[in-house]
């Protein structure tokens, strides 16, 4: 290991694969976050593997749990850059938390009327009126029927 695992008093030094299973992603993804600035490991192997100490692999569990709630990368690059401002963090994600509660609701009664439009449809199906074929659709339409009428024989 190189100088910054010795360094580390702090706790266990976790290599970039290590580190990426206990997060449940890919090293990919990490060194995607890397580049984005998102995280950034403490030192390197001498084989060249990156290595994080506990404060990274907090950085990288909040990074984590921020996606996994909805938080875009720029959304977390403003969160983090405000790290340094007491209380700001939280305020801002707040203000997130705020907003995709928001959007999440206005989605819910989006579906929700599209649900009761397309429970009303299929019980229209159930009330074909007499002399209409069988396999009339007009009403789960919501338009008028204008299926040829049902032959008697």
């Amino acid at each position: 290991m190189t100088d910054a695992r010795r360094r580390s008093g702090n706790g266990r030094m976790l290599r970039i694969g290590e580190l990426a299973s206990d997060l449940g992603i890919t090293t990919k993804t990490l060194r995607h976050y890397e580049k984005m600035g998102l995280i950034s490991p403490s030192g390197r192997t001498q084989s060249g593997y990156r290595v994080y100490d506990l404060d990274d692999q907090r950085r990288a569990r909040n990074v984590v749990g921020l996606r996994s709630i909805g938080l875009s990368i720029p959304e977390i690059q403003d969160l983090l850059a405000a790290a340094g401002e007491i209380g700001s963090v939280r305020q801002q994600l707040l203000g997130h938390l705020d907003e995709k509660l928001r959007e999440t609701e206005e989605t819910l009664s989006v579906l929700q009327g599209r649900r009761d439009d397309l429970s009303a449809r299929a019980l229209a199906l159930f009330d074909t009126p007499a002399g209409r074929p069988a396999d009339c659709i007009c009403n789960a339409l919501l338009r008028d029927c204008d299926c040829p009428p049902q032959q008697k024989n």
